[in-house]
């Protein structure tokens, strides 16, 4: 998302508007857990935080839909074209990653986590190549980005404006989704809930960002460079 400048201070939405967005989400994340945490049978807990539950769909459909947005703010936007074309490309790769794009390009796939993948005997070499060529270039796209944007972010903190509140709420969740999916005490069902939960929050978290920084963008008396 392009520099908003510094002469811009004023939050918009308001202040009263801003705590509702996010009581609402904390109010949202804290009733699924306890609506997910009183089913009683297990089975039917394990299809609802599954790949094709309704949780990770919420989540899932979110990422999904910011990508959808950073494509189209891309093609409308020509002074932020640049770094919506790299939000876009960042998104595009979460929203894969979060559907576990890398267990559909191979049968062995499944039975190992993203980060052996590489290391998979059983996969081919030319699909190893083909998904780190995706990573090597997120990770391109993702320090340019990051070094453009990065002072705006700092700055629309430091003002408090909502987008930035809410990609640095993201930021925090998603810390905590990865934080209790490698801490060895939530390796159960109960642990799986949060992590479940926690990641399709930040995913909602990223897509409320992205609407937010658009309406800051409308503020009276907004310039941009």
């Amino acid at each position: 998302m392009s520099a908003i400048t510094a002469t811009v201070q004023t939050p918009y939405p308001g202040k009263g508007i801003t705590i509702t967005i996010f009581a609402v989400l904390l109010v949202a994340m804290a009733c699924a857990i306890a609506v997910l945490l009183s089913v009683g049978d297990p089975v039917q807990l394990k299809v609802l935080i599954e790949d094709s539950g309704p949780v990770q769909l919420v989540g899932q459909t979110a990422i999904f839909i910011a990508f959808g947005l950073g494509c189209l703010f891309a093609m409308v936007d020509s002074e932020r074209r640049v770094a919506y074309i790299q939000l876009s490309y960042l998104l595009m790769f979460y929203a894969l990653r979060e559907a576990d794009y890398h267990y559909k390009v191979s049968e062995h796939a499944k039975a190992t986590q993203f980060k052996r993948f590489f290391l998979h005997d059983q996969i081919p070499s030319a699909t190893k190549l083909f998904l780190a060529t995706i990573v090597i270039l997120f990770l391109v796209v993702m320090y340019r980005y990051l070094k453009t944007q990065k002072p705006v972010f700092i700055a629309a903190l430091r003002d408090r404006l909502p987008w930035a509140l809410c990609a640095f709420a993201w930021a925090g969740v998603f810390f905590l989704s990865q934080a209790v999916d490698q801490i060895p005490l939530f390796h159960n069902v109960i642990g799986q809930v949060f992590e479940e939960i926690f990641e399709s929050s930040a995913e909602v978290l990223a897509l409320t960002a992205m609407i937010l920084f658009r309406v800051q963008l409308r503020a009276p008396g907004t310039r941009t460079p």
